[in-house]
Formats: C-alpha cells, sequence, structure tokens
C-alpha cells in the first residue's frame, strides 16, 4: 500500500481502520498471504495504528521518494526516511 492519509478532521473516526481493513479482504481474496505498507518516521500515529492492527517491524528501513506540485504550480522532491511493516493474512 503506498499514500494512505485520512483529512485530519477526520482522524479517530476508525476510517484508517476500515481502509486497512478494505485493502486486507482484497489482497486474501486475491490470494496473497502477506501485505506490507512503509510509514514515514515523522508519523508516529499512524505506525501505532497498523502496530495495533497486527503490523510488525520487519527491519527494512528506506528513504521514501516521492514529488508533488503545490497549489502555486512549484514542483517538490521529498525523501522521508521510512520504515517496511508487514502483517500476515493467514
Amino acid at each position: 500500500m503506498n499514500g494512505l492519509d485520512v483529512a485530519e478532521d477526520r482522524r479517530s473516526r476508525g476510517i484508517g481502520t476500515a481502509l486497512l481493513a478494505t485493502a486486507e479482504t482484497c489482497a486474501r481474496n486475491r490470494g496473497y498471504h502477506h501485505i506490507g505498507l512503509g510509514v514515514d518516521d515523522d508519523n508516529p500515529r499512524a505506525a501505532a495504528l497498523y502496530l495495533r492492527l497486527g503490523y510488525r517491524e520487519t527491519g527494512c528501513r528506506y528513504l521514501d521518494r516521492y514529488s508533488y506540485v503545490d497549489a502555486d504550480g512549484s514542483s517538490h522532491d521529498v525523501a522521508d526516511p521510512a520504515r517496511f511493516l508487514v502483517k500476515d493474512l493467514g
């Protein structure tokens, strides 16, 4: 999974949990036994959610690189330190 985000004014309502549950169901239905995601180091709330939902640390660390264009039309390149988590779908 990549780029999961819940608007700040809608957090703590179970939306992230529901999105993850749906993604996990889709993966299971396609025959996958594991699912993984990355979480940026500066996002402890998301990391806590993922760990609470059964994702586990892999020890894999990387730079999450992406680009975006802001409202003024300026392009930005970003490299955020992140870690990779996985969950067994059993």
